[in-house]
């Protein structure tokens, strides 16, 4: 699968170049500078994600976000996940480190989802563009299907 991404890409790239050149090198030198921007905080993100979860033992990660946690390690991933702000890319890395310490996958599922939907910190910025009550339910919304999604999947894991 990840071959046939990177030939249809290829061939895209090629395909657009191929019609205005231009364009193309536009295109590319933009992202090739958004990109620049991302990664230096990809890269602090999780360098620090990896300490954290490097250095705190698996009996401390157990004790407040695994098995025998319950509401609290949910209350707490759910938290810690809407306070921090986290693309896909960077955040199932994350997940996998998380589940390689023992941490159950409801709590990844409640860390995870309210990492990427949830926004405590870009709530100023939407707050700004979409307006408080806009911002204000995208987010309530958003953390009310994180939990639904959460016990649906302690349901299914029986955790």
């Amino acid at each position: 699968m990840n071959i046939a991404l990177w030939i249809c890409t290829t061939g895209l790239l090629v395909l657009s170049f191929l019609k205005n050149k231009e364009k193309t090198k536009a295109a590319l030198k933009k992202a090739l500078y958004k990109f620049s921007r991302i990664l230096p905080v990809f890269i602090l993100v999780m360098a620090g994600f990896a300490l954290i979860v490097t250095f705190l033992s698996s009996e401390l990660l157990n004790k407040y976000i695994g098995i025998q946690s319950g509401i609290k390690g949910i209350v707490l991933s759910l938290g810690l996940g809407s306070i921090a702000v986290m693309q896909g890319f960077a955040a199932f890395p994350l997940c996998a480190a998380l589940k390689s310490q023992g941490i159950p996958y409801y709590i990844i599922a409640a860390f995870s989802l309210s990492l990427m939907n949830v926004g405590i910190v870009t709530f100023p910025i939407e707050k700004k563009i979409l307006g408080f009550s806009v911002a204000f339910i995208r987010n309530l919304t958003a953390l009310m299907i994180c939990i639904i999604a959460v016990i649906i999947v302690k349901i299914v894991f029986g955790e």
